[in-house]
Formats: C-alpha cells, structure tokens, sequence
C-alpha cells in the first residue's frame, strides 16, 4: 500500500495488481499458489479436526458448539490466509474464490463483538461462562497479534474486491484499540506480543486516510516502552529507542521493525530511525543467513545466555 505522499517515503510500491507473471520461474509459484497452496490451506483451517480455526470464529458467532481449540493465535492463521487468498483473487478475479471468501467475512463478522473487540479465545469462553470474557487479561493470549492481522487482511480485501464488509470489521477493531489504549493502565504495555498490530494500524491508516490509525501506531510504541520487567525475548528489556543490538524471538523482532518502520515511514521521527538503522547494521552484519534468513535456532526457544541474548 502507498503511504499518504509522505516525503520520508523513498519509494512507493506500484498500485495493487499492476503487475502480472505470465511466465518464468514465478509465474509457475503464482500458479501453484492459485492451484494448490491456497485450497489446500483453506481445507486445513476449515477441518476441526486438523486446524479448528475456522470453527473457532463459527463458535465464537455462536453459529455452533463448542470449546475454542488450538493456540491463542489461531485466529491470525485464518486472517492470513483471507490476505493471501484475497492477492491471488486481485489477480484472477476468481469467482469462487470470491464467494467463499464473502462466506469466511459473514462467519468473522458474526463472531465480533459489539464494542469492535474480536479475540476468539476470550469470547468463546465467556459464551461457555467460563469466563467474564474480559479482554487483555493474558500476555500471550496474541489479542493485539490478531488484531493486526486482521486490519491488513481487510485491506487486501478492500483492494482486491472493492467491498468493504471485511474492512468495516477491521476498522470496528481498530477502533476499540484506539479507545482501550487511550485509557490502558501503564501495565498493559505487556500485551504487545508479536506486535503485528503496529503494521496493521498504519495499512488500514493508508487504506482509510483516517489520522485515529497513524495516531494510534506512534502511541502503540511509546506505550511499549512503559513495560518495567520486559525481556530479550519480547524486545522489551529496554525502551525501544535505546535499543543497541537486535535479540530473542526472530519473528517478534521483525514484526516489530517493520511496524516500526512503517511509522518511521509516515512521520519522518529521527529517532525511530536512527534505532532502525541500528538494529538493521547488527542484523545484516551479524544475525542474517546468506537465504536472507535470521534466527539463531531451529526450534525459537531463547537460552537468556546475556544482557542482549536470544535467539536473534
């Protein structure tokens, strides 16, 4: 997506679906992810006994019975996968593919809260009393990690149909973001695990041009550095900005430099930046396989070793 003409921007990507493979080595993948990867995916999230994702949003609509199964972030492998589903329908304008599509969207809006909060886990429970069904209550419930998904999955949605059913769900959940952290209590900067959130709220800011989107990804960051018993681990040992080197979880630290990133992108902060830049040499340098790849070891785990250990 573009950025709103920003002059710290130096490059703009071309508009969606610009650009086709008609042949070569990636029009062959394009191929295979129309053909292959992408019914193949959709028929793993939608058997419950494989994935349950997809049963997770039918029970949490209350459309059927049934007890959330899976992991917290269960609810961002759908969303991915309605974001890559809806880059190959920007291409192929598949009719079927739209239609189950439109399906998947009812299904995530009928599972959504009135007050925009959506977080399958947390409602599944309360609809089972076995819970109040109170948001941000566990760190690694992944709520905010959903969340972000789900804003940049509606926007792929928006460019490649035109429709906004899947973006109005986006912005209802952005906007209760917008007002829970306006009044979070300090400790609540702890929830920012996978901070996909922050790439979600500046996509659905370029989508929508609404200021609320922008404002709220800058506060994300400042609030994170709130965190007072933070870890390698969650990039959270230190405010962001006194950042010297990059460690622990691989994934969570690139989700939470191309957020920043991004708002580097729209704002021109120097300071974001200059930590950027900082993080980027220790990581090109010294952290980042010739495949392009980061990440110490196989299986994520961080061995805490230093001051700046991790896996990354």
């Amino acid at each position: 997506m573009r950025t709103h003409d920003s002059p710290y921007a130096r490059l703009q990507p071309l508009p969606p679906y610009a650009v086709r493979w008609t042949s070569g080595f990636w029009a062959e993948w394009f191929a295979t992810c129309c053909e292959t990867m992408i019914p193949n995916m959709w028929r793993l999230l939608d058997d419950p006994e494989i994935s349950h994702a997809y049963a997770n949003f039918r029970i949490a609509a209350g459309l059927q019975e049934g007890d959330h199964r899976g992991p917290k972030w269960h609810d961002g492998d759908l969303y991915k996968w309605v974001e890559a589903a809806c880059h190959v329908l920007g291409v192929t304008g598949d009719a079927e593919l739209d239609r189950l599509l439109d399906g998947v969207v009812e299904v995530i809006g009928h599972a959504q809260r009135a007050d925009g909060y959506i977080h399958t886990p947390v409602m599944i429970a309360a609809r089972n009393q076995a819970r109040s069904g109170r948001a941000f209550q566990e760190r690694l419930h992944f709520e905010t990690y959903n969340v972000g998904h789900l804003m940049t999955a509606a926007c792929a949605h928006h460019q490649a149909t035109g429709k906004v059913s899947l973006l109005q769900i986006a912005v209802r959940a952005a906007d209760y973001l917008y007002r829970f952290y306006r009044r979070a209590a300090p400790e609540l900067a702890r929830n920012a695990i996978c901070p996909a959130h922050y790439i979600g709220a500046i996509d659905l800011y370029r989508e929508t041009g609404d200021p609320r989107y922008l404002e709220l990804a800058r506060s994300l960051i400042d609030i994170r550095d709130l965190v007072v018993d933070g870890g390698d681990d969650n990039q959270d040992r230190l405010p962001f900005r006194e950042q010297m080197v990059a460690a622990g979880h691989a994934v969570r630290a690139n989700y939470l430099y191309a957020g920043v990133a991004d708002v580097y992108a729209e704002t021109g902060d120097p300071s974001l930046l200059q930590t950027l830049e900082r993080l980027w040499t220790d990581v090109t340098s010294r952290k980042m396989y010739v495949t392009g790849g980061c990440g110490a070891l196989y299986d994520g785990a961080s061995p805490g070793v230093c001051q700046f250990g991790g896996e990354l």
